[in-house]
């Protein structure tokens, strides 16, 4: 499918009910006789659309195959699912009935078609009904283009969604669901009024002092949908969309802020197809190797321009500038001063000590992003979830399910509500942070290899804007959405030697949707760093580029993503030596250097 073609799309200028000729004019009729009855005094206000284009009923009927929603829609149908004809089963003909066939059928898209492939695929096997012509109901038809694949069509649709067309009309749309054409003349002119008890103010229910008619109000409301508070009585502006140049001449850097959101991870602003990283900043790191038999780095933090990390056995928490340190013979951690302060001026001090946090060693230990949380993992294989308030360590569960391997990485997303723990048995299980409870194994084993054993887990990283975990296991590079099906994996081309395998990996947080972006980082034995894509056709994982100059020696240790932007990346190895690396801005270039990035766009 082309998403360049403006003649795939729609005409967001226009309600469901208006975008063809024959069908807008029986709308426009119905509406002119209604209006004639209530100037009479007859009837009710007029209207276009006896049925609206959002109610729970059309909610739960794109999402009934999906729990909760499921049961919610066997609760609207009194036990059963309706009848199999009338279930959304194929976008095509849902399509067809909203834009051209049925009078009754206005309704528009829901969020999850830009975001939630899971909807359109009966996983939990609920017995559909069967067809009036014998077609069993199952998944969701998908049109030609996502090729039977839910994934591809989310995907695609999201593009559609951030596509240069979509972009330039898309406020049209907007003026008619919230704005300047929701009511009144100019909706009116649209084509675009609804029964007027959907409107919000429209009818004040308190004021009903007949049970009957006001039960009879609210029930209409509830079923048959609810018009939106109108946000703006003038039109909304388009957005701005800019495209990168690939001449010079026609470059202005005035421009390059506008491209930044829509920029994937670690690529070029202006060029977001291309790759290029410059090493800026190095250093050695000092805080927290007091004691460490290594020199390892064990975290890393940008503060004030000025590289920060901390030894191996230590995890930091930025925000607070304090950093923990695990794996004593207490059995605990105690938190330290990472980064000078008004308050704590002397770097390193103890802040405080949290003694048999576990019956063994701690092994791993993650905080969450905003410091609230902690996970810590022990050698016995049990992992343990803290809340950290007010200098306290707070126990909220023991999570035990590793059959006996010491957990070796942990990463925690609030976000998606996620705890991702590994051990060194070779298992990844993923468990639910707002029940605290076990919610699935990733499958990591090579089903390949007959005489399968079992590795250590080097890294898990969970990617914050779609919840996919990425697992480096035995050198081996594997994503696993949020529900434990296969995202991408290394190609078995990819072989790397005992001295170059990858010893750490993190995901960055590049959406699904975003083709050219870098989803993951890996750090390898020899001090190279390689950042890798996702080829989404054939789920394999794409060597994308290899920073250089090589600036590390020895192996990589730590890897760490800095700044919302996503164009930072922190390095450290087992010497403790540090490094920046920034994907460079074309501002920055020179006109030859210029000339040879535009040249590769």
């Amino acid at each position: 499918i082309d998403l360049n073609n403006p003649s795939i799309y729609r005409d967001l200028s226009k309600p469901m009910g208006a975008l063809g000729l024959a069908r807008a004019e029986q709308f426009k009729e119905r509406y002119e006789a209604l209006d004639s009855n209530y100037n009479r005094g007859d009837e009710p206000p007029a209207f276009h659309y006896g049925t609206h284009y959002s109610c729970a009923a059309y909610v739960l009927n794109y999402l009934l195959r999906l729990e909760p929603f499921s049961r919610l829609a066997l609760s609207l149908q009194g036990g059963k699912f309706d009848l199999a004809d009338r279930l959304f089963h194929n976008v095509g003909a849902s399509w067809i009935s909203a834009s051209r066939d049925n009078l009754q059928d206005v309704r528009e898209l829901i969020p999850e078609f830009y975001y939630l492939p899971e909807f359109l695929e009966n996983s939990n096997s609920f017995d559909l009904g069967t067809k009036q012509d014998g077609t069993s109901v199952h998944d969701v038809i998908l049109p030609p283009w996502a090729k039977g694949d839910p994934r591809r069509f989310v995907r695609i649709n999201r593009q559609a969604l951030e596509s240069e067309h979509v972009s330039r009309n898309l406020h049209k749309w907007i003026d008619l669901i919230f704005g300047y054409k929701q009511r009144g003349h100019e909706a009116v002119n649209a084509l675009n009024t609804f029964v007027h008890v959907t409107y919000e103010g429209t009818v004040d229910i308190d004021s009903i002092e007949d049970p009957v008619q006001r039960d009879s109000i609210i029930s209409q409301i509830q079923n048959f949908g609810i018009t939106p508070s109108r946000l703006e009585r003038k039109p909304f502006p388009s957005k701005n969309f800019i495209r990168p140049t690939r001449e010079i001449s026609g470059l202005n850097f005035s421009l390059l802020p506008y491209l930044e959101p829509l920029t994937p991870p670690f690529c070029i602003v202006g060029c977001p197809h291309l790759v290029h990283m410059r090493v800026v900043l190095d250093d050695v790191c000092k805080v927290g190797m007091i004691g460490q038999s290594e020199s390892s780095v064990g975290d890393m933090c940008l503060h004030k321009g000025q590289l920060v990390g901390v030894g191996k056995t230590c995890a930091l928490l930025p925000a607070m500038k304090k950093y923990y340190r695990f794996g004593g013979s207490n059995n605990g951690i105690s938190v330290h001063v990472a980064i000078q302060s008004g308050r704590n001026w002397e770097v390193n001090r103890v802040l405080s000590i949290h003694d048999d946090m576990h019956r063994a060693p701690i092994t791993a230990v993650k905080p969450s992003r905003d410091g609230r949380w902690l996970v810590t993992g022990c050698v016995d294989s049990t992992v343990r979830v803290w809340k950290h308030e007010n200098d306290h360590m707070l126990l909220q569960a023991t999570l035990c399910g590793h059959d006996g391997g010491k957990i070796t990485s942990i990463d925690i997303s609030t976000t998606y509500g996620t705890i991702v723990t590994g051990s060194d048995d070779g298992t990844v299980l993923v468990w639910d942070l707002r029940t605290l409870s076990f919610l699935r194994e990733l499958d990591t084993r090579d089903k390949t290899n007959l005489r399968y054993i079992p590795k250590p887990v080097e890294s898990v990283s969970l990617n914050h804007k779609t919840g996919d975990v990425l697992i480096l296991l035995d050198s081996k590079l594997t994503i696993f959405d949020i529900n434990g099906n296969l995202v991408a994996r290394m190609n078995p081309r990819d072989h790397f030697s005992s001295k170059s395998k990858p010893c750490c990996a993190i995901s960055t947080d590049c959406p699904e949707w975003m083709d050219n972006g870098i989803a993951a980082i890996t750090g390898h034995k020899d001090g190279y760093v390689m950042m890798w894509g996702i080829n989404r056709d054939n789920d394999e994982l794409l060597k994308r580029h290899v920073i250089e100059p090589k600036v590390h020696e020895c192996a990589i240790t730590c890897l760490k993503i800095e700044d919302s932007r996503q164009d930072t990346l922190l390095c450290g190895d087992t010497s403790g030596k540090m490094s920046m690396c920034k994907t460079i801005q074309l501002e920055t270039l020179s006109q030859k250097d210029l000339a040879l990035i535009l040249g590769e766009c």
